[in-house]
């Protein structure tokens, strides 16, 4: 995977994430695109895609929500991310000390019945055709 297919996606480098000890931690670049609503975004270690995943809401609320909920399945706590995906976090960022965080809102697509966004339909094509290890589903 390489920064021209993220590119061709249409998706913009929004920040990276990293473990400080059983924290993960993410630092937003792009101020401005973490404010948009139905967005889609994919999590890149060393030019790998190991999560894609999409966002109803404001994305900076869901990044905010994946740290919270990593860090706390990497302290052992009770968490919606289970503790061998923490551990795959982990492990993957042992490795390779940061990830990059790539996004953009969903494609608008006219319809007859009006204009709707295409967000997940879109994740939906990027999982099944880049199978990111860190997906529990792989296609809608």
């Amino acid at each position: 995977m390489s920064l021209d297919t993220m590119s061709d996606y249409g998706l913009k480098l929004v920040g990276s994430f990293s473990i400080d000890g059983a924290t993960f931690v993410i630092h937003i670049i792009d101020g401005s695109l973490v404010r948009e609503q139905r967005c889609i975004y994919a999590f890149v270690i060393d030019g790998k895609v190991v999560r894609i995943g999409s966002s109803k809401g404001v994305l900076a609320r869901r990044l905010a929500a994946w740290e919270r909920d990593v860090s706390r399945a990497l302290a052992g706590d009770k968490s919606p991310t289970p503790a061998w995906e923490a551990a795959a976090w982990k492990e993957l960022l042992g490795t390779h000390k940061f990830g990059e965080i790539f996004a953009r809102p969903g494609t608008d697509v006219e319809t007859p019945i009006g204009r709707i966004s295409a967000y997940l339909d879109e994740e939906s094509v990027l999982i099944g055709r880049h199978r990111p290890s860190l997906n529990r589903n792989m296609h809608r």
